[in-house]
């Protein structure tokens, strides 16, 4: 995309069919901004932003920028500034927005200094009316900061009533959201400002809503005092951010402060939603009106440590590391900061607390005596020499603490995986079976499990029992009459819906406590939860998706007509009537990940209750990444960004499967090193993946690579089908687990088993009879010897759509 720096006088330059572009008025971080008009009315003012050229060098951003036009088109709300139109045209592409010709809000503070608080209590509910509206659409902002809070009419001179003379106007949101797929060394490094920039901005999940919220609350910050609370170089600031907790500034009335306190909490959970601060900021403004703005501070009051600091994820990337040296260092624990406290001593000339050196024992003394320097010279020698032998003893403590630590956070982020079970000969020891059972619920977490057994019940009616796979206790916590679908509501509470009492609902906790109470819509229909979620169609048929958080306190709404839906993995997978397209969304803030058009209404089961994946669209790569398959497969990761595409339709990808939760970067890379010849699979484990060759007519799997281990199964009985599917890679990465044969009725028939195999050499490590269904976090809480131990949960049945058992395996490798 060529564009002239300046627009010539009297030669004004079109844009499509539909406008025309008079002027440059403005360059920002993702393009230029121009002053154009609609041919049609050349009375129009409209502001548009023509992309950098550099941006659309990425297929990503523009197929982006298709998908989000009508999310970002439907946010109308006075305080926002509207999409009016998203134009693509050849190298170009341009979102059309209202024009607002007053300036922005940086310059009027850098003009007025401060602003009374009554005015700033005004702007701070304005603007977050026009987040909500932002929100309510699925879009999260991620830049807010007072050059994207435009101001509709001109101010002419500083300490004018703002509250009553103009009107803020939020605006660029949803850009980020399209420029996001760039990656940050092409674009503009993280989506967002430093100053502004809520702490989980940098983590490896997508951020929610309330990461707005903060960046408001340090922009009304900086609106009562002239500076925001954390100054410094990038690093230093995004470290306060996480660590700091800010100083109040002088002459901030108590109610104002304590909103302010809230929207800036470190703890996303933790901060109001933008409609609550609408609400409390305008009710505050009466017993505001008539304060003074306060002095313009050169600096920030000195912060303080936060009581409850932001901890970013263990597994962010290496980038982002490097991009905050805060978070380096202070992220990874130290022997010193388990058992040693630290020695701090006021600056004398800042204030700011300086860490106690050894390096002051050797610093230059003056001596009040020739003789005295001997003396004063050995003591440092000594000083010097147990000072070193020290920090060599520190500096080794701390390298084995960090290689404990850093085991023990892998290994907590392996729980409940198929990574965590043991890659080493093990017996397989029964903790807990399940008989007779026709359907089956899991929590998100792997620690409660409902099933649902056959030859119980009445007509239309079945007895579903709830069990506390965590608990020493086997016997079922609950067991009750239920129509076919009961779910869990959320990790600890189980749905059921009673047919027998005219659809009546009730709610079913882990200590086997009920309640009739559910929350949210009157009429809807329950189609899964993350864990914290529970996420509804606000209606029996179909309508807007809902998720309702643990309090029963709606957090998000996407509005639509939703029919069917499935979670998992902290995805949604939808299915959209009104605009026929199957969507995937984030479960935690309604986002709309993915779209893509469809025109009859999909199965998201199978007959037998499996999931399917309806349109190639599959949520089952992880927490951080989901895949579609079509003539390419293409892996998105957790915010909805491109990775990469492989294969095509000549020549397709090959299979995959995860054995814990991958980045996307590392499906993308494992399907790119796979061969696409139908047979192989992509087995991806916790560091590594491995290219797997099944051959049915053999009956045999192959490892990939200049080995060529076979790994055989057990040998089938005449009339067996051979199926062999690998389902990952444990022991860290050193072993390969398979489900093998299908089940049989035939007690001579050899039927199914789960068996791991080593890597290398295909030695058989471990089995046991049956279809693999899950692995389930260890225990410390469960009997017969089997705590702390890796457990797998498995199918025993003599066909796949029969009734069986369900059966809990302790792996126990000694």
């Amino acid at each position: 995309m060529t564009v002239p720096t300046q627009t010539p006088s009297g030669e004004p330059r079109r844009l499509g069919s539909a406008y025309v572009l008079t002027s440059l008025i403005g360059t920002g971080a993702q393009g230029e901004v121009w002053l154009g008009n609609r041919v049609s009315d050349p009375a129009s003012s409209l502001a548009v932003k023509l992309l950098r050229a550099d941006l659309l060098q990425d297929p990503g951003v523009i197929e982006r920028f298709v998908r989000e036009r009508a999310t970002l088109m439907r946010v109308r709300s006075p305080y926002v500034v509207g999409v009016q139109d998203m134009v693509v045209e050849g190298t170009t592409a341009a979102i059309v927005m209202d024009y607002v010709g007053g300036g922005d809000l940086k310059l009027l503070l850098q003009s007025a200094g401060t602003m009374p608080p009554a005015d700033v209590a005004q702007l701070g509910a304005l603007v977050a009316e026009g987040l909500a509206a932002v929100h309510d659409a699925g879009i999260v902002h991620r830049d807010v900061k007072p050059a994207n809070v435009l101001i509709d009419v001109p101010v002419q001179a500083p300490g004018t009533p703002a509250a009553t003379s103009w009107t803020p106007r939020l605006a660029d949101f949803g850009v980020a959201r399209i420029c996001n797929t760039v990656a940050s060394s092409r674009a503009t490094g993280a989506i967002g400002t430093p100053l502004y920039m809520a702490p989980e901005i940098l983590d490896v999940h997508a951020p929610t809503p309330a990461a707005d919220v903060y960046s408001l609350g340090i922009v009304l910050y900086e609106a009562l005092c002239g500076v925001p609370p954390f100054v410094g170089a990038p690093t230093q600031i995004l470290g306060q951010h996480a660590r700091r907790a800010p100083g109040r500034p002088r002459g901030v009335p108590d109610d104002l402060w304590a909103m302010i306190e809230r929207m800036l909490a470190k703890q996303p959970t933790t901060r109001p939603g933008a409609r609550e601060i609408a609400q409390c900021l305008t009710t505050m403004v009466p017993g505001l009106v008539g304060l003074p703005a306060a002095p313009r501070m050169q600096a920030p009051p000195a912060s303080t440590p936060s009581a409850v600091p932001y901890m970013w994820h263990e597994e962010s990337s290496e980038s982002e590391r490097a991009d905050s040296a805060d978070s380096a260092v202070e992220t990874a624990p130290t022997v010193a900061d388990w058992h040693t406290p630290t020695m701090v001593a006021p600056s004398a000339s800042s204030g700011a607390p300086m860490q106690a050196s050894s390096m002051s024992a050797s610093a230059p003394t003056t001596v009040g005596a020739d003789e005295a320097a001997p003396s004063r010279r050995g003591r440092r020698r000594r000083v010097l020499v147990v000072t070193s032998i020290a920090a060599a003893v520190v500096v080794a403590l701390v390298a084995t603490g960090m290689v404990l630590w850093t085991n023990h956070r892998q290994q907590e982020a392996l729980a409940g995986t198929i990574a965590s079970l043991p890659g080493a000969k093990a017996k397989l020891v029964e903790a807990e079976r399940f008989s007779s059972v026709s359907k089956y619920q899991l929590s998100p977490s792997g620690r409660a499990l409902a099933v649902l057994s056959f030859g119980k019940g009445i007509t239309a009616s079945s007895e579903w029992s709830l069990y506390d796979l965590d608990s020493a206790d086997q016997s079922a916590v609950w067991t009750g009459e239920c129509s076919d679908d009961a779910m869990f509501w959320n990790d600890s509470t189980l749905m059921c819906e009673e047919s027998m009492r005219g659809d009546a609902v009730t709610l079913v906790s882990m200590d086997g406590s009920t309640t009739d109470e559910v929350p949210g819509p009157a009429d809807h229909k329950l189609v899964g939860t993350d864990g914290s979620r529970a996420i509804l169609i606000d209606d029996d048929y179909k309508g807007p998706l809902v998720a309702l958080d643990e309090s029963g306190t709606e957090v998000w709404r996407s509005s639509g007509e939703y029919s069917r839906a499935r979670v998992h993995n902290g995805f949604i997978l939808a299915y959209e009537t009104r605009g026929r397209s199957l969507q995937v969304l984030s479960a935690s803030t309604g986002t709309m990940l993915y779209s893509q058009p469809m025109d009859k209404e999909p199965n998201f089961k199978t007959s037998s209750g499996d999931p399917l994946d309806p349109g190639g669209v599959s949520i089952d790569a992880g927490t951080r990444a989901f895949v579609v398959v079509g003539d390419t497969t293409t892996v998105y990761d957790a915010e909805g960004d491109e990775v990469g595409s492989v294969g095509s339709a000549d020549s397709p990808a090959p299979g995959w499967t995860v054995s814990s939760d991958p980045k996307a970067k590392d499906i993308y890379s494992a399907l790119q090193d796979g061969q696409g010849d139908g047979n192989t699979v992509e087995v991806v484990g916790a560091g590594s993946a491995q290219g797997i060759s099944v051959d049915t007519s053999a009956c045999q799997a192959t490892r990939l690579g200049k080995e060529g281990t076979t790994y055989s199964p057990p040998e089938m009985t005449r009339g067996e089908s051979c199926v062999i599917t690998p389902k990952g890679l444990i022991g860290g990465d050193s072993a390969v687990l398979f489900t093998m044969g299908q089940p049989a009725s035939s007690k001579d028939a050899t039927g199914d088993h789960v068996i791991a195999y080593d890597l290398d050499s295909g030695e058989e490590l471990w089995r046991t009879g049956g279809t693999f269904l899950n692995a389930l976090p260890s225990s410390t809480n469960v009997g017969g010897g089997v705590a702390n131990k890796p457990r797998i949960l498995v199918k025993q049945s003599t066909s796949p759509t029969s009734i069986g058992d369900l059966a809990i395996y302790a792996v126990d490798a000694g």
